[in-house]
């Protein structure tokens, strides 16, 4: 354990990306603003606290502060590698657990009970999948030509994917079977194998819409806004309304109407669409530059990573958090059906600001051979 976590080491922070934990800060600091304007109304009206979201926003950066700083700088990278199946199996222990004592909030059981703090576990799950997948693809061509681990590789994902379905939530397998496509379609692995993968991955997600009336009904206004905008369903269209109502410069930040109930769940899946009203054009784009830098660091420094398995453990984080804000802004402004995943370090949620700050921490570890 000493090897793994170098607790008496005294810590060089100029071997790290710097200019990297800044910006991550910074950008945390900005979320929970945004948070704190588009709940604050909300708030007030339901339990006239209007601190309310804002202070356990807070409380979750403060404890994912705590756990980003432990993966940057106290625990050596290897220990993801010799502590897979131990992380794995926790994580499909949490998410089985869910479906038996989990806490319903509207409609979906997704949530554990930890007496003082909830927490999600679907948001463990997506690590979990990474870590098996970087492993799986370090092993070389041998392994990932080879149907028999393939197979073992597919069960291992769609074990603990499965329960997450059946909370239900959707949009989380979704995004971690895209982040899994997009690392063995950057290896090479035969496309074949992952058609016959695509094909059971649609066919499963068209089982589940069926089976579902509301999800049904998404994907038929979804369809319908094409034709007509007006026939969308009404949070895409107060979203929409609300991105192209703050103009370049936007309304200011706090002067929101459409926080005031038109947007339900503005501070969590619609975040995205109160900047664009409050902060406009620019606010807008400065979102999406920080994503657009996050990918690019994350890939430099995937390539600068000596180990293999790290080089795609650092490939795999990078594509998850990336991927889970292109799918939350395409939903906000109509590209995509309505799908309940936050934004990355801005929207309101305790375990999803906790762990994306928690594997951003091993980013930033594996950041100081960026500088060799």
């Amino acid at each position: 354990m000493k090897k793994l976590c170098n607790l008496n080491v005294k810590i060089n922070f100029k071997k790290y990306d710097c200019t990297f934990i800044l910006i991550i800060c910074l950008f945390i600091i900005f979320g929970s603003f945004m948070v704190f304007s588009s709940s604050n109304i909300m708030a007030y009206i339901k339990w006239n606290k209007p601190y309310k979201f804002f202070i356990k926003q807070i409380f979750c950066i403060i404890i994912g502060f705590v756990a980003m700083f432990i993966t940057s700088f106290l625990i050596d990278c290897k220990f993801y590698k010799k502590n897979i199946k131990f992380i794995y199996l926790l994580s499909l222990i949490l998410v089985i657990c869910v479906l038996f004592i989990g806490v319903s909030q509207s409609g979906s059981k997704r949530w554990l009970n930890m007496i003082f703090f909830t927490i999600q576990p679907s948001e463990f799950a997506k690590i979990s999948v990474v870590l098996i997948m970087s492993n799986f693809i370090s092993k070389g061509k041998a392994i990932l030509k080879s149907k028999k681990t393939f197979t073992v590789l597919m069960i291992e994902v769609f074990l603990i994917l499965i329960p997450i379905i059946m909370e239900p939530d959707l949009g989380t397998p979704i995004l971690i079977l895209i982040t899994c496509f997009a690392m063995m379609f950057y290896v090479g692995v035969n496309k074949r194998k992952m058609l016959l993968v695509s094909i059971f991955v649609i066919l499963l997600i068209m089982e589940e819409t069926i089976r579902k009336p509301y999800r049904l009904i998404r994907f038929k206004n979804f369809f319908l806004s094409f034709i007509n905008i007006n026939l969308s369903s009404y949070q895409i269209k107060q979203s929409i309304n609300a991105v192209g109502s703050g103009g370049f410069f936007g309304k200011g930040l706090g002067k929101s109407e459409m926080k005031f109930m038109y947007i339900p769940e503005s501070h969590t899946d619609f975040i995205f669409s109160v900047i664009g009203e409050e902060l406009g054009f620019i606010g807008v784009n400065l979102v999406l530059l920080f994503f657009v830098y996050f990918f690019l660091k994350g890939i430099k420094i995937s390539k600068s990573t000596p180990d293999i398995f790290l080089k795609y453990l650092c490939l795999g984080i990078t594509f998850i958090i990336v991927f889970q804000a292109i799918i939350n802004i395409s939903v906000t402004i109509g590209i995509l059906p309505t799908k309940g995943l936050t934004l990355p370090f801005i929207s309101f949620g305790g375990t999803s600001i906790v762990t994306n700050m928690m594997i951003t921490g091993i980013l930033i570890n594996l950041s100081q051979y960026t500088k060799k």
